[in-house]
């Protein structure tokens, strides 16, 4: 384990609890996994985690979430990411460093589908811990409603997702369709699909026809099957539980998903809430009593959707990122007064959660989770942000999202351990904390204060339900008996009715329900649940030796050979040939050897390249050798002639960038700066009579880039920033050559409007280029669509317009070769060389169909693919309407 020295206590704990699980995780794929570098990612606020190959390695983003199952956050994820590792080698241990790991990662991706390892990885930790998310009625919820709402989507659509309808998302689909493979064929069937898988890993479908040869069934089927037992199953839950529908609010006709959550009635009887949106980005908003809403503020990305509303003020919490590492991320406190209708940030680099107001707003209360993950409660001034007071948690217990009583006094909170999860007081005036509700094999969400009671949702029933618990007879009340599932009460004190989250079929809406005590059912709460699962705790505890990270020791870790040079961000910067690739653990060294052949050429090109990234700037060196063509124009006898050359080069190159990236609200602004520089040196001239001539070196010519970039948060189904700014200033020259001249300045502009319509877009882009001597014929800028069709002529500047739109969602199957979401379409006209003294019209427009989909049942990456239909509007073209076409894809 690799962990800050902050978080030693921590490490300790955690690499017991995984010298007691690396066995168990394991056994039923029956492979010992091999030794494997887990990185403890304590500077982030977010809660996640991965294993990966080249380089082999796991990292643990230890900050526990406000929203999990009912056990400790580290031991669920050593399980969870355990259950990988030991996929990994099943699979493809046999492939390793230091040539390997990349082949062993495709392997693995190609042949094993995404819903398949994550789902047994659910499986495993529901298996082996108290709690895990297949025990947790809130997570099938999405899968389950729709069964009983009739809404059976085909294994494509329910596995790749849609833009249109809620789907379980292949998590979900994946626990269900391993649970019942287990359920059906024993715990052996998993490791006989992935060895069998292994033996031939370039079958095609590999996974589905080992899915047939021990079932029957390939991974469509077995979809169809799980479905229709899973439908079965729900629907004779239903009848048992016998639930009420209650009336729902804002009466949404049927269309794309959207929710109102957390919602709380205000004194005026509207009702305050956060509205998502697929058409549109999260925001606080207020709904009358007609439904009709009017937007308070808009937010920036959440750990958790979050706020809490008390005496005419909001706050909220929210991501924000260091500006220069993407690892290390904090959450803020926003506050928006309604009546002044003003904004401020309350807090700054902070690591504080689910922000409860005080009844007066005059201070409100958080979890705090420092970097060594010490838990508190923390009150905060809501005027300066300045913290009065920390109460730490009881035995560091896991405290999720805080509620106020009405008198100020008190503070209920939800606390989660290995034990389970069990209802926590605080008492500010003595700061004691008292155990008001014992832990409980329950998922318990949102506790809130109603005079005497506490309300909190649990799923006692089997189904998210809102319950009671009155402390002074120690006995729990249901209150509702919810259809899919009921959530983050809220009571209104003017009516004494409590307002809720009923899940429906297109998301969350808003109900109210009469405070009956025992409506539906009552009972005692267990002083402890009953353990019915494997428990990692020992009391043995043994202390492991640690000693400091030498990471200068560690830069050289070669892991794989590739085809290329690890830069699969864009298909046009590919470069195939035969690469060694080192990256260090830490990632912040990168080394790459490579071989290219260049067929056009006929030539070898050889390639050494480092990238440090430890410190603010960037660092980057390059050594190049390759061969490089052109021609010669001599004249002799009053004919000129054309003579091709050849020669070899060795550039090296140095290049350092400055990135910044910052979060505000709904807005990202990245910005930097980057310089390079580089020296050449050429050599084997094949015509010797040009040695005098020829220019044998370049030395260090200066690039440098400077660069804005502002853009609001995108919606879901936004093909674009509704709002977006972009400038790019780019100077290159030779100042340290004399032998060799000339400067290009380029600026490169970008603006996004909104369409006429919602999730249309407007792009306006802007480029200018001036250049002389060495440059003169070069174009840094981009150009009209079709260029390279059309007849040559310099470009100083291009104007460039696009609109583009959404058409349809049709979540169309190809059989298995493709699965489409979207189908899009758009405008263009693309100007150059915009100036006085010129027409101003387009060189070329035209219209453009695009789609995005998966490919071949792949989950990642998405494609979009699509063709651009060009009018060449200018005198005598090649072609006066031709086509273009273009495949991207994103991960």
């Amino acid at each position: 384990m690799i962990y800050p020295s902050i978080f030693e206590a921590g490490a300790q704990r955690l690499a017991n609890d995984l010298e007691i699980l690396r066995e168990r995780v394991s056994e039923s794929l029956g492979v010992k996994p091999r030794k494997i570098s887990i990185i403890l990612q304590n500077q982030t606020v977010e809660s996640n985690g991965n294993v990966q190959l080249a380089p082999r390695r796991s990292e643990f983003y230890t900050t526990p979430p406000q929203h999990s199952d009912f056990q400790d956050w580290l031991n669920n994820l050593a399980i969870h990411e355990l259950r990988h590792v030991a996929q990994f080698d099943k699979l493809t241990g046999y492939l390793r460093a230091p040539f390997f790991e990349q082949l062993a990662l495709a392997i693995y991706g190609a042949n094993l589908p995404a819903w398949f390892f994550e789902g047994d990885a659910v499986l495993t930790e529901t298996k082996l811990s108290l709690a895990g998310r297949g025990r947790l009625p809130s997570w099938e919820m999405p899968f389950r409603t729709n069964l009983l709402s009739g809404k059976k989507y085909s294994y494509q659509k329910d596995y790749l997702g849609s833009l249109k309808n809620i789907t379980p998302g292949f998590y979900e689909l994946g626990y269900f369709l391993t649970w019942q493979l287990e359920k059906a064929y024993g715990a052996d069937i998993l490791d006989s699909l992935i060895t069998r898988t292994a033996k031939l890993p370039i079958r095609p479908y590999n996974f589905s026809s080992s899915l047939k040869k021990y079932t029957g069934y390939n991974t469509r089927q077995w979809h169809e099957k799980t479905r229709e037992e899973l439908t079965q199953r729900w629907e004779q839950q239903l009848i048992e539980n016998a639930p009420e529908d209650y009336p729902v609010f804002p009466d949404k006709q049927a269309g794309k998903p959207a929710s109102w959550l957390l919602p709380r009635r205000l004194a005026d009887g509207r009702v305050i809430a956060l509205h998502q949106d697929v058409h549109r980005v999260p925001a606080i908003v207020i709904l009358d009593t007609a439904g009709r809403q009017d937007e308070v503020a808009k937010t920036g990305r959440q750990t958790d959707p979050h706020f809490s509303y008390a005496s005419g003020k909001v706050v909220w919490d929210e991501l924000r990122r260091d500006k220069r590492y993407g690892k290390r991320t904090y959450n803020v406190i926003n506050l928006y007064d309604l009546e002044a209708r003003s904004y401020k940030q309350l807090t700054r680099k902070s690591r504080y959660f689910s922000p409860a107001l005080r009844p007066d707003a005059k201070q409100l209360i958080a979890v705090s989770v420092d970097e060594d993950n010490a838990i508190s409660l923390v009150l905060l001034d809501t005027e300066s942000g300045q913290r009065i007071a920390r109460f730490p948690s009881p035995e560091n217990i896991q405290l999720q999202t805080p509620a106020f009583d009405q008198t100020g006094t008190k503070v209920i909170v939800t606390g989660v351990s290995r034990q389970g999860a069990a209802l926590i007081e605080l008492d500010l005036p003595s700061g004691s904390y008292r155990m008001a509700l014992p832990w409980q094999a329950q998922q318990i969400e949102r506790p809130t204060y109603a005079d005497n009671r506490i309300i909190f949702k649990a799923h006692y029933n089997g189904i998210d339900n809102l319950y009671a618990l009155d402390t002074a007879a120690n006995t729990i009340y249901q209150l509702t008996n919810a259809r899919f599932g009921a959530f983050n009460p809220s009571v209104d004190t003017s009516s004494n009715r409590i307002l809720f989250n009923n899940y429906q079929l297109d998301g969350y809406r808003i109900s109210q329900v009469e405070p009956i005590t025992s409506k539906y059912s009552d009972f005692k709460p267990l002083a402890q649940p009953n353990h019915t699962y494997t428990d990692n705790d020992t009391t043995y505890f043994e202390k492991w030796a640690s000693k400091p990270y030498k990471g200068l020791k560690s830069i050289f870790n070669f892991h794989s050979l590739s085809v290329d040079n690890d830069n699969f961000d864009n298909l046009d910067d590919m470069k195939p040939g035969v690469y060694w690739l080192s990256d260090d653990l830490l990632n912040t060294t990168q080394l790459r050897l490579g071989y290219v052949y260049d067929g056009d050429i006929r030539s070898s090109e050889y390639l050494a390249s480092v990238t440090y990234q430890r410190f603010f700037p960037k660092f980057s060196l390059e050594y190049l050798n390759r061969g490089q063509v052109g021609a010669a124009r001599i004249t002799s006898g009053g004919q000129e002639d054309v003579i091709g050359l050849r020669w070899r080069e060795n550039t090296a190159t140095l290049t350092m960038d400055i990135p910044f990236v910052f979060y505000q609200r709904n807005h990202v602004i990245a910005s930097g700066f980057s310089t390079a520089t580089s020296y050449t040196q050429r050599y084997n001239l094949n015509e010797p009579q040009f040695e005098n001539r020829f220019i044998d070196r370049i030395q260090f010519p200066m690039h440098y880039q400077v660069y804005f970039n502002h853009s609001t948060r995108q919606s879901m189904l936004d093909l674009a920033p509704r709002w977006g700014q972009h400038l790019s200033i780019t100077y290159r020259h030779f100042p340290f050559d004399n032998r060799v001249s000339g400067q290009l300045l380029s600026l490169r502009t970008a603006f996004y409007f909104p369409g006429l319509w919602r999730n249309h877009s407007l792009l306006a882009r802007f480029n200018y280029q001036q250049r002389n001597g060495t440059y003169q014929m070069a174009n840094d800028i981009p150009l009209v669509s079709g260029y390279d069709q059309l007849r040559p002529l310099p470009v100083d500047n291009t104007l460039l317009v696009s609109y583009r739109f959404p058409i349809a969602y049709p979540d169309w199957s190809i059989g298995p070769l493709a699965y489409i979401k979207r189908f899009k379409g758009g405008f263009f006209a693309d100007f150059q060389n915009v100036r006085a003294g010129n027409a101003f019209q387009p060189r070329t427009f035209g219209i453009e169909f695009r789609s995005d989909m998966n490919l071949l049942r792949y989950y990642l990456p998405n494609f979009d693919i699509g063709i651009k239909l060009v009018y060449a509007n200018e005198p005598n073209p090649r072609r006066r309407v031709f086509a273009t076409y273009g495949i991207g894809y994103s991960y």
